[in-house]
């Protein structure tokens, strides 16, 4: 199975929903709040800036360009149908907010438009991410700010000890979810490549804590995937699920993912 979210507008609409649920959940885990604070905060924007959030998903991070950022307006360009309709349901009391379907490769957005782009988690999951970046450069205007972040996603792990089966569940979901691993060790020629001069490179690393509501639904989809595939048989999945959830309630569970942010600008 390819990357799902690479053409998430033309998958199953139930699909659909659980990846925007699962997407929900990481959105609201106070350590994945840290990463985008650590990143966002840091950026000056200009008085009544304009934002854009390219893949918005469910509008969370979108919002954050206005609580975190600073932005005075903030749009989000999204894929898929299912993720507009719910990002705009949830933020449908903030005006100066909202939700577009849209391709971050080719959004029909003006030049010169915006004072900041954002691609959270984003470029991993384009097929030729270079022209998601051409396209920031064009509707961003001179001098203005790009944020990306992404996850370093061979860093991902449950493991706590040796053959580990809950790890293999978690390297599974992430081969078959993500189209290029090394996004964020290949970003800086990439960005330069296009234009952009360079700002802040930074690491953030996120542990799964209390009840690991987000790193569960990594577990619980590798495994779902894993049955799918024949691989598992579907009480093995279960039993895989359940082993997850005894090591949370025994305090026994580790989950880990380190993200790398760049900061780069329009020259």
């Amino acid at each position: 199975m390819s990357d799902p979210y690479a053409d998430l507008a033309s998958q199953d609409k139930e699909l659909q929903k659980r990846i925007a649920d699962a997407i929900d959940i990481r959105s609201q885990d106070l350590a994945q709040k840290e990463i985008r604070q650590a990143y966002l905060a840091d950026i000056k924007l200009p008085p009544n800036a304009s934002a854009v959030e390219l893949g918005s998903g469910t509008g969370y991070v979108t919002q954050d360009l206005i609580s975190m950022a600073g932005a005075k307006t903030a749009l989000g360009v999204e894929p898929s149908p299912v993720m507009v309709e719910r990002a705009n349901l949830h933020f449908a009391d903030i005006p100066n907010l909202s939700f577009v379907i849209g391709d971050a490769r080719q959004t029909g957005l003006p030049d010169d438009a915006f004072d900041i782009v954002l691609m959270h988690t984003l470029l991993c999951h384009v097929p030729g991410p270079e022209k998601a970046i051409h396209e920031a450069y064009r509707i961003l205007k001179p001098g203005g700010v790009l944020a990306i972040c992404d996850g370093d996603y061979s860093t991902a792990t449950a493991r706590i000890a040796d053959f580990d089966p809950l790890d293999q569940l978690v390297r599974f979901m992430i081969n078959q979810n993500v189209t290029n691993l090394w996004i964020m060790r290949q970003i800086s020629g990439l960005l330069t490549r296009n234009g952009f001069a360079l700002g802040a490179f930074k690491g953030h690393g996120y542990v799964a804590e209390g009840q690991a509501e987000y790193f569960l639904t990594v577990i619980d989809r590798g495994a779902d995937r894993l049955v799918e595939e024949g691989v598992l048989q579907p009480d093995t999945g279960e039993a895989l699920k359940q082993e997850a959830r005894d090591r949370v309630a025994q305090n026994t569970f580790f989950g880990y993912m380190s993200y790398v942010s760049q900061i780069a600008y329009k020259q």
